[in-house]
């Protein structure tokens, strides 16, 4: 899971990446033969729309969405428990509703056959397709994280274990991991 999550991170960085050469291909096309690629910005708005919905899931995975951690860290365990599931939750329902809506668009497009009103002339399931597969994932692993860690409570030791699976890293641990990531990168197998 965590391996093909790395790839379709890499392949909408690629696609962040493609979409920065093919702007500045578009601005030097303009300036200077007075000619325009037609599409970009369309192509532009689906890259961005996949890459952010793609971005949760890889931010999610590792742990990266802001939450302050400087005070509930502190905390016993049962009220870290709460504090993570309520936390949890709230994001499950924003990306339930971000997938919701995204499939009625989706079947709207598919119900209309809606195509771009560009020169490209783009079948809108296609796009807006990969988007809601995207938002899906989203969604099923927050799902998935959050039943994961409630499962544990009725094992020994589960509320902290649960607590445990839902807590974000502290900062001595986030160090750590960049300071063995630095270290991979830096010897000669790493390069």
């Amino acid at each position: 899971m965590r391996k093909l999550l790395d790839i379709v991170t890499i392949v909408a960085g690629a696609g962040f990446l493609g979409l920065a050469f093919l702007t500045a291909y578009e601005v030097l096309s303009r300036k200077l033969f007075n000619h325009s690629l037609a599409g970009v910005d369309e192509i532009g708005g689906y890259i961005y729309a996949i890459g952010a919905a793609v971005g949760f899931t890889a931010a999610y995975v590792a742990n990266a969405h802001i939450r302050i951690n400087l005070i509930v860290a502190r905390f016993p365990a049962l009220v870290r428990l709460v504090l993570n599931v309520l936390s949890h939750a709230i994001l499950l329902a924003f990306a339930l509703l971000l997938t919701w809506r995204g499939g009625a668009q989706w079947l709207r497009s598919y119900e209309l056959g809606a195509v771009s009103p560009t020169p490209l002339g783009t079948k809108l399931v296609y796009p807006q397709g990969i988007w809601l597969v995207a938002l899906a994932c989203f969604t099923l692993v927050i799902a998935a994280r959050l039943v994961r860690a409630l499962a544990k409570i009725p094992g020994e030791g589960g509320i902290a274990a649960a607590a445990r699976d839902l807590d974000i890293d502290d900062v001595s641990a986030e160090t750590q991991a960049e300071l063995t990531s630095l270290k991979r990168r830096q010897s000669p197998e790493g390069l």
